[in-house]
């Protein structure tokens, strides 16, 4: 058996590609974040169950005013 096989293989240098895959995944995690701090700003999850509003049963109108031009 040869020295060079035995034990670990040695360690891959950082590629670009790797660099790329990293600095993706962070943009991604910060767009995330600020996304989830937009939708905070309009309430609490989920935003479309609104418990404290009141259904409008009926529209109350001012009847018409007559005209001063006739």
């Amino acid at each position: 058996m040869s020295p060079q096989s035995s034990g670990n293989p040695p360690k891959q240098k950082v590629n670009i590609y790797s660099m790329m895959l990293i600095l993706s995944f962070i943009a991604l995690l910060v767009g995330a974040i600020l996304m989830y701090m937009e939708l905070n700003r309009f309430g609490s999850f989920p935003q479309w169950k609104v418990s404290q509003a009141t259904p409008v049963t009926a529209i109350t109108t001012a009847p018409a005013q007559p005209s001063v031009l006739g």
